[in-house]
């Protein structure tokens, strides 16, 4: 399924953009979450570029079981910026019944509840999408770097450790299923830094040794009188 990728919901003329559409379903870039309004009720998964796992979402799901009233009011009192609206949930505590959390100057039909995504498969958008290559080698490395070096094929040397003792010609290095395997279950996968290579292990063992090396952009021809 497609989902729409908006900028931001920060105005009423946003907000009413959003509600006219078939489905008032999307990803929002600032701040970087999913919204998608059901019947009455307004839920927010925010996300994180890194997140290669959705069901370390925290989810939020404001409404009401008779209108869509008091979500309106919600929004109209937040001064249309799903931003406040999103800094407000983090402020309120979730230790009581959800029932006792309320924005100020919003009716109590209003209920506000916390819990964790349960779709593993949900990612940012900018993992869903090609990944991008990386322009500088980062300060430290995490698994989103390594599968953009991977998926971009930016090095010099590659060693899949499990064919070590093969001649060259039996040696193939699995790199799509790999990324896939990261994407779908980062779990027990992670790299560290040895020298001048990179080391990805899986339950500490390790998979991948890489040489990282970054190409150059090639340099735009000038325009000619």
């Amino acid at each position: 399924m497609h989902i729409p990728v908006l900028n931001q919901l920060e105005t009423r003329t946003e907000w009413i953009s959003f509600f006219r559409r078939e489905r008032s379903y999307a990803y929002l870039t600032h701040p970087l979450c999913l919204i998608d309004l059901q019947t009455t009720f307004l839920q927010i998964t925010l996300l994180e570029e890194d997140m290669l796992d959705g069901r370390q979402a925290t989810k939020y799901s404001l409404g009401s079981k008779s209108s869509i009233e008091p979500i309106w009011k919600m929004i109209k009192a937040c001064n249309w910026q799903l931003s406040t609206i999103i800094n407000g949930l983090d402020e309120l505590s979730f230790d009581s019944n959800a029932r006792d959390n309320a924005f100020p100057d919003i009716q109590r039909e209003l209920t506000v509840r916390k819990f964790f995504a349960k779709d593993k498969q949900l990612l940012a958008p900018s993992l869903i999408g090609p990944l991008k290559p990386l322009l500088k080698l980062p300060e430290t490395w995490d698994l989103k770097a390594v599968c953009r070096l991977l998926s971009n094929r930016q090095f010099s040397e590659l060693e899949f450790i499990p064919d070590a003792k093969k001649s060259d010609s039996q040696k193939t290095v699995p790199i799509r299923s790999i990324l896939l395997k990261i994407l779908d279950s980062p779990t027990g996968w992670s790299v560290s830094l040895h020298e001048q290579a990179l080391l990805l292990s899986y339950s500490s063992k390790v998979i991948l040794r890489i040489t990282p090396y970054l190409k150059k952009p090639a340099p735009r021809l000038k325009e000619t009188d």
